[in-house]
């Protein structure tokens, strides 16, 4: 995943995450869906440390 591709489903997620916890769905899946966006920051926070290093 590109970076720009990377923000776009940070995004999605976090606006998902935010429906559910409104909606009060099922912990589990407020759970599921958290973790999911915590590995998409994470993967999102590679490529910039990355581009840092490499000076760009």
């Amino acid at each position: 995943m590109t970076e720009l591709e990377l923000k776009e489903e940070i995004e999605k997620t976090r606006n998902v995450l935010n429906m559910a916890v409104r909606e009060r769905w099922g912990s589990g899946k407020v759970l599921d869906i958290s973790r999911n966006l915590d590995c998409l920051i994470e993967k999102y926070m590679e490529i910039r440390n990355q581009k840092m290093v490499a000076g760009q």
